[in-house]
């Protein structure tokens, strides 16, 4: 079986052609299903907008789920760092055992 996988994707007006490997299929199409719901919503909100603001809103609305996340993931581990370190004082600090 072919490591590779060619599948067509439209995002928003543009249709692609992309070369994946076979284990990204589902998830891209996942991200194009979820990119075209938005900026179809956003087509309906805005009919004044012409398709480029619309995409240029869906990506913005992405851009910064993107950003949530990496921050979250920064606090969660400098949470985890914190109490490591906690652990390790507590451990260092425990009479050896005899």
């Amino acid at each position: 079986m072919k490591d590779k996988l060619d599948i067509n994707l439209r995002i928003g007006t543009v249709r692609l052609s992309l070369n994946i490997n076979r284990d990204e299929e589902a998830a891209l199409r996942e991200v194009a299903k979820e990119v075209n719901h938005a900026f179809e919503s956003f087509k309906q909100r805005f009919p004044a907008s012409d398709d480029l603001e619309n995409m240029a809103k869906a990506t913005l609305l992405f851009a910064r789920g993107y950003l949530n996340l990496v921050n979250e993931t920064k606090r969660t581990e400098q949470i985890i760092s914190d109490f490591e370190q906690k652990v390790d004082s507590l451990l260092s600090e425990m009479p050896p055992e005899d």
